[in-house]
């Protein structure tokens, strides 16, 4: 079980700096915790989620199907971290 944790801890922390880096360069004083809707405070748009979407699948190594897309998976910085956990633990 710590396997597991040490991988969510692992995403989240990769997730966060690639938020960081690539949505708020026109943000940088906003603060923001891994629970917090990224969409709804404006940190990604549908564009970033596409980008969110390539990035995963391009880092992860993991097939991301469309009707996977969703606020509930891609929506804060820990709902990614489940939902990658729960992807590689399937394959």
């Amino acid at each position: 079980m710590a396997g597991i944790q040490h991988i969510d801890t692992g995403v989240r922390a990769d997730m966060r700096a690639f938020v960081e880096e690539n949505f708020l360069y026109l943000q940088p004083e906003l603060e923001f915790s891994d629970e917090d809707p990224l969409l709804a405070l404006g940190i990604v748009d549908s564009l970033g989620f596409v980008e969110l979407v390539e990035e995963i699948q391009a880092r992860y190594g993991i097939a991301i199907e469309d009707l996977e897309i969703t606020e509930e998976n891609f929506g804060s910085v820990a709902a990614i971290a489940a939902f990658v956990e729960r992807k590689q633990a399937v394959s």
